[in-house]
């Protein structure tokens, strides 16, 4: 979901729609007919709230979450990572470029002492070097990195849970790691 409508503010959401959102979250594969189910709806009523969840922006894409390890990425790192320059244009540049590389999980534009914090992928401590010096440092915005290990993850359950109103859309990704190791003709 490209274009999201340019809503400004958060979406008003009562409690059905956010336990269709906390439902969808934690398996998004789920049929219509089951989620209707699981928040006890009629689906085509269900479905129309899934419809304008989407229309709002609530709900700004589908995805699998692949297991970097599965397809060949053993390694996974955070780069904390400062531009040189902080153009509108120089920000967009990066991060389309950062966000084409199949080795990129998320990017994040950050306030503090970085401008950016990205999350990627890499088959071997060796693949994780080259993509750094190959594709970070050498970009002539960069100024200085900071590569972190992780070790591991753990994914919460999302800004639905609680009280309140849910958040626009969330941090750009990239393409991720459907490519396994070594180059990829083209984001996918």
């Amino acid at each position: 979901m490209s274009d999201t409508p340019n809503i400004v503010g958060p979406a008003r959401l009562d409690d059905v729609d956010r336990a269709i959102l906390a439902v969808l979250s934690q398996d998004g594969r789920l049929s219509n007919k089951d989620l209707a189910d699981r928040v006890g709806l009629a689906p085509s009523s269900c479905l129309s709230r899934v419809r304008n969840l989407v229309e709002l922006g609530v709900i700004s894409g589908f995805h699998a979450e692949i297991d970097p390890q599965r397809v060949g990425h053993g390694i996974r790192a955070i780069l904390r990572i400062k531009l040189r320059e902080h153009s509108r244009a120089e920000n967009a540049r990066f991060a389309k470029v950062m966000t084409s590389l199949p080795q990129v999980l998320s990017l994040w534009l950050v306030a503090g002492e970085d401008d950016y914090l990205a999350e990627v992928v890499a088959a071997s401590p060796d693949a994780l070097s080259d993509f750094v010096l190959d594709n970070v440092t050498s970009d002539p915005a960069v100024a200085d990195t900071y590569t972190t290990l992780v070790f591991n993850r753990w994914r919460g359950p999302g800004p639905v849970a609680g009280p309140g109103p849910v958040a626009g859309p969330g941090p750009v990704a990239g393409p991720g790691p459907v490519a396994g190791p070594g180059p990829v003709a083209g984001p996918a």
